[in-house]
Order: structure tokens, then sequence, then C-alpha cells
């Protein structure tokens, strides 16, 4: 997320059964389970590169907010996992010869569960920020923006951010979208969206802070909120559900990379950054982007700590 946490089109992979998300207006929105098919290859070298502990235990323990479709979501409340980031997750796994374990958890929590040890890593939609990385290790795999979710028809008539000041706004707590609500100005000095409201005179937006995506999306149907802010394949992936109640208001905003969260200093980041370099040379990265339909957000290249604010 920078503000952020490209569309759905292309639909690869087997498709299993449907799974539904309830709205508060009794109204449902049918999520396809859906994995990419993709052959990967264990590379001795990269295995030969994990710290001697991870080779004896023989997984990692991957963090990941599963409310956040199509990037890591779940249909069965946690038993099954799915989205890009897992089968990314998943293939980064498989080139380095190690199971990925994943778990669930809430956003605001999980970085503090990478530096703390109850995690190896995260694949969670983090943007890679100058602040996170303080803390944290980022190794980057997709590119997202900021993008605006209003109710379909866009009753408020809203199609910018500036369109936000003065309304109701949900997002997800732990983000830098909800720190664009709550805060004046971002840690790099940058006015944020409330910031940017009060330059101009006008009423900041009203946070309305819940604790994942789910929750938000269901505050916007229900009316409790008149928009809300989140990454941009996540608006694009509501969008574009059967019965969809919610439709993208304006133009995204505020591209920047997603990251791999680890721990500072990690021996993990390294050998994390060239798996995914080795999965996007070898088609795997491209397979499981088509999937998802998220060819606007793909990268050609994985760096570390790429972040320029």
């Amino acid at each position: 997320m920078n503000v952020p946490r490209q569309a759905l089109v292309i639909v690869l992979g087997a498709v299993t059964a449907a799974g539904l998300v309830a709205c508060s207006s009794g109204k449902t929105a049918e999520n396809k389970n859906t994995s990419a098919s993709v052959s990967v290859t264990a590379q001795t070298s990269l295995h030969d590169q994990l710290p001697q502990a991870v080779k004896d235990k023989g997984e990692l323990a991957m963090a990941t907010d599963a409310s956040y479709a199509p990037i890591e979501f779940t249909n069965d409340g946690g038993k099954t996992f799915q989205g890009f980031d897992v089968d990314l997750a998943n293939a980064i796994g498989k080139k380095l010869g190690v199971k990925i374990t994943i778990k669930n958890a809430q956003f605001d929590g999980i970085l503090a569960g990478v530096n703390g040890g109850r995690f190896d890593f995260s694949m969670s939609a983090f943007t890679d920020n100058k602040e996170r990385q303080k803390q944290n290790d980022f190794v980057t795999y997709f590119q997202a923006g900021t993008s605006i979710g209003v109710k379909t028809g866009n009753p408020k008539n809203i199609t910018s951010q500036d369109d936000l000041c003065g309304k109701k706004v949900a997002a997800e707590t732990g983000t830098t979208q909800y720190l664009a609500l709550t805060k004046d100005k971002d840690d790099s000095g940058a006015l944020t969206l409330r910031g940017t409201c009060l330059s101009k005179h006008l009423a900041a937006p009203v946070a309305v802070a819940l604790e994942d995506q789910n929750a938000v999306n269901q505050a916007l149907v229900a009316g409790r909120a008149d928009a809300f802010i989140s990454d941009s394949p996540v608006v694009d992936y509501q969008a574009k559900l059967e019965n969809g109640q919610i439709q993208q208001g304006g133009t995204t905003t505020d591209v920047a990379p997603y990251g791999i969260a680890l721990p500072k200093g990690s021996p993990l980041t390294a050998v994390f950054q060239k798996a995914v370099a080795a999965l996007i040379a070898d088609g795997t990265y491209t397979t499981i982007v088509k999937t998802w339909g998220l060819q606007k957000g793909a990268v050609t290249e994985s760096k570390i700590n790429a972040a320029v604010s």
C-alpha cells in the first residue's frame, strides 16, 4: 500500500468450486477457488544457501492476512489459502526445496510476528516503504497502487481522492491507507489524504477503522462508509465478483512495490530474492500473474529494499 497494502481478465489453472463472501446486505458475492497450474523444480544451489536450521526443518512459516482477495484469501475459515501471494509463496518454497506453511494473522500484527520469530516471513500485500525498512527487509515482486471502492452506481459521485474529504472512508488498520486517513503527513513528510484535504481547507475524511478487508467491504455495502481505500487489485477484484456491489471510483494512484517481509538482516533475504528472480526467468511468475489477472502489476526484476519513499 503507498498510499498502497490491476484487473481480473484471464483466468488460468483449475477452478474447483465456488465459495461465498457474505455482504451485510444479505446478498453474496462469489469468490472462485482457483490456483495456478505450475510445475516448479527445486534448485539445489538455492537450497544450499538456506540456513542449516531451515534445511533441517524443511519448512518455512509464512504469515498472511487472508482477507485480501485476489492477493490472499480463504473461503473455509483458514483451512486452505489461495490467491496470488499464496501461489507465488508455494512456488518459492518449491524452488528452495522446502515446504511453506501458511498461517492466518491480523495485518497490523504481522511485522511484529515476523520480527519476534513467530513467522519466518510474510507475503501479505506489504508495500515496501522506507519506514517499514527500518525494521524489516523486503524482496519486491509486484507493483500496486491505491484505488477507491464505492457502491455500484457511485451514489456519492466519488471520482478522486479530493471527493473523499469530509466523507466516511473505511480502511484496514495497520495499512498505509489507514495512516493516510489518520495522519496529516506520511513518514517521508509528504501530505497524506487527510493532510491534502486540510491544506485545501476541506473537511478531513472520517476514518472508519476495521480489522480486515472483508469488514471494510461489508461496511461500504451496508452504508456504514461512503467509500473505502485499498490496493488496486483488491478494488478491481471486488468490482468483478458475481453479484458484486462495489466498483472503482476514479483512477488508481500512488503505485509502489509489494515486498516479501523478512526480519532485518535475515539470511533468507538474499536467497528469497534469487528464488523470485529464478521464477521470473523460467516463466512460472508470469503464469501465476496471469492466473489472477494481475498483468498490470507484474515486474521483470526482483529487488531488495527498493522503496523510494
